[in-house]
């Protein structure tokens, strides 16, 4: 009960913050999908719900709880006009980010996740519990109606039509859910719904919820929007400069998990080290000698470990530079990347 409660906790503060978005297809098919309010007006969707049709209105249907800081007060449901966007994620993302104009009056935002593709593991996340929160149509009810349910993380995947990390939840797939939030149980938004996972003609709800990795949903608002979860610089705040993992197809491996070559870059304006890492010693020297090429490197040997240090002061501009043409050449030496992580905040100068 205890659970359910903190749940439900989370839910209210949430709930102001998530709009439905009611479409018309190039058909003349109505439609509706989801949303959700993550600061300063900026709201993600899934791009399949509003990309390619008429988007009719975009409201919420919760009264919105405002911070202490907001005035502590309960606002009614409102209609929201979009002013900028919406801007679509590109490589096969089904994410997209819109802003609307909110006036004098509040909206709550939804916390995200800094989580990077990168940083998860295999076994990250899984049988963590989730609330996904959206707007699937339910049969003869006057209005949209917000729907809410809790559910776990069943597996961490990779799909061939996108390169970033999915989340398959035990919640039933609706259609209206896509482009809703996926919180955990501190409220922080960890992925937002994007499809039902199935084969052929399948009804939707006979598949998996797919929710997408909330990553590419905050380096798109930080593009576009130069949205940022922390008040200063756009987007995340990491220590890593660029990181990246790749793996090689012909090794045929049993899991999407198992690396064979990666390159990590960390630079925090203090401290800079570079680590390259691969199975095959003569790619390794090659892609050392590229690196140490465009920016000279030191080798230290520590604890079984290579690290390499900068020999000058390289700027973070440099160091990404070196760390792209590395991964470039892995690439074209047969190796897939399977995840990649750049800085926004080092980079600032450039947005």
């Amino acid at each position: 009960m205890a659970e359910k409660n903190a749940f439900h906790e989370i839910y209210v503060r949430a709930a102001g913050a998530v709009a439905f978005v009611a479409i018309v297809d190039a058909k003349g098919d109505e439609g509706i999908g989801s949303a959700f309010h993550i600061g300063n007006g900026v709201f993600v969707t899934a791009r399949h719900v509003v990309d390619g049709v008429t988007i009719k209105e975009v409201a919420t249907t919760k009264s919105a709880h405002l911070t202490e800081e907001a005035g502590g007060k309960v606002a009614p449901p409102r209609r929201l006009e979009i002013v900028d966007g919406p801007y679509f994620g590109l490589d096969g993302l089904d994410v997209a980010v819109f802003r609307v104009d909110l006036g004098a009056t509040p909206l709550p935002a939804i916390t995200v996740s800094q989580h990077t593709d990168y940083s998860l593991g295999e076994n990250d996340l899984v049988l963590s519990d989730v609330l996904v929160v959206g707007y699937p149509p339910i049969p003869f009810t006057t209005v949209p109606t917000q729907v809410v349910t809790l559910g776990q993380v069943n597996a961490v995947v990779r799909v061939r039509h996108s390169p970033a990390l999915h989340f398959i939840a035990s919640v039933m797939a609706r259609g209206g859910f896509s482009g809703g939030v996926a919180l955990d149980q501190s409220g922080v938004a960890l992925a937002l719904v994007t499809e039902s996972l199935g084969q052929g003609d399948m009804p939707v709800e006979t598949g998996y919820m797919s929710l997408l990795s909330i990553e590419p949903a905050l380096d798109l608002a930080a593009e576009k929007f130069g949205f940022s979860p922390h008040g200063s610089y756009p987007g995340r705040y990491s220590d890593t400069l660029f990181a990246v993992k790749f793996s090689r197809p012909s090794d045929r491996s049993l899991s999407s998990f198992i690396y064979d070559a990666g390159l990590y870059v960390y630079d925090d304006d203090r401290d800079v080290f570079v680590e390259i890492d691969c199975a095959d010693e003569a790619l390794l020297a090659e892609a050392v000698a590229m690196f140490n090429a465009i920016t000279p490197l030191t080798r230290h040997d520590v604890d079984g470990s290579v690290l390499y240090t900068p020999v000058e002061n390289p700027s973070a501009e440099l160091l990404l530079e070196a760390g792209e043409a590395v991964a470039a050449f892995i690439e074209r030496s047969g190796y897939k990347m399977m995840a990649v992580e750049r800085s926004q905040w080092q980079l600032k100068s450039k947005w």
